[in-house]
């Protein structure tokens, strides 16, 4: 984990009209960057360990706090644009990582760790509010990501057994169970996922990403983004609209967030952070679009 944290929230004036990119962990809290241009405008202090990022029709900003170092796991949500937390929900009794916004119901999924317990946890809170329903996966060692579709379905990624066999399951809208999605092409441990508009874009690494298209239970690979460069292999990839967002390593000793054409990935089209990221990796990435 990062070792410094920022000290206060700030946002620099009228970046509520921007299109916003946020960062977690690298800056000792959450960077937030004009998108695309890539300016740093603000910081925000309210998460001890934050990880994964998800984002609501509103434009508002889930970000998932881990909650290492004594502090408390949740869910803290910015207002697109906001210094202060609107909303913070809790997770008690896990170590969450990353989220996912139903843009049907505005139903909040947030993949945990479950601490040992050897079965994968999401936990939904209806219209990202209250206290969660918990749902088990007993398929699941280890839970990584999440992601509804645009029909309320959830695909769900993580470990099987201690080895790192990787699954992918699915629990339908309305359903209350987990079914296995059979791959044609498995890749190796799980990383991240999000939907694409037609398939799950599935990462075992930030390096190669793969379009997985779902019919029942299985699950055909129909092609693949490979992104040249030195990506990092640990922090969460964002698809927005043509281009693909994902934490960067340029080999000059400090971290970055690069920018990549999406679907035919190659080499990185730009790349920010730098000075803002001496502090480590960023992990989670993550655009919030200005509301008309």
């Amino acid at each position: 984990m990062a070792a410094r944290h920022v000290a206060r929230s700030w946002m620099a004036p009228n970046t509520s009209s921007e299109n916003l990119l946020y960062t977690t962990e690298a800056c000792g809290g959450i960077c937030v960057f004009s998108y695309p241009g890539g300016t740093l405008v603000g910081e925000l202090a309210d998460s001890n360990y934050p990880l994964g990022e998800c984002v609501d029709k509103s434009g508002d900003v889930f970000v998932v706090d881990f909650g290492a170092d004594g502090g408390t796991a949740g869910i803290v949500e910015y207002a697109h644009g906001g210094t202060s937390p609107i909303a913070t929900l809790s997770d008690p009794g896990y170590y969450p990582e990353a989220c996912s916004i139903d843009p049907t119901t505005g139903n909040l999924a947030v993949t945990s760790d479950s601490s040992g317990s050897g079965t994968g946890i999401v936990a939904i809170y209806a219209e990202a509010k209250g206290d969660p329903t918990d749902y088990v996966d007993p398929k699941i060692f280890y839970m990584g990501s999440c992601g509804y579709d645009d029909k309320g379905n959830l695909f769900v990624d993580g470990q099987y057994d201690h080895q790192g066999t990787f699954e992918l399951d699915e629990m339908l809208e309305g359903s209350n169970k987990f079914k296995k999605i059979k791959l044609t092409q498995a890749p190796g441990s799980p990383l991240k996922l999000q939907w694409a508009g037609k398939y799950v874009a599935l990462a075992a690494s930030n390096t190669v990403i793969d379009h997985v298209a779902v019919t029942g239970s299985k699950g055909t690979v129909v092609g693949t983004t490979l992104l040249n460069g030195p990506v990092s292999g640990e922090g969460q990839f964002w698809i927005q609209g043509n281009t693909v967002i994902a934490p960067y390593e340029p080999g000059t000793g400090s971290a970055e967030v690069g920018f990549w054409k999406y679907p035919t990935g190659g080499r990185v089209r730009k790349n920010i952070g730098g000075t803002e990221f001496n502090y480590g990796e960023p992990f989670g990435t993550a655009v919030s679009l200005a509301q008309q």
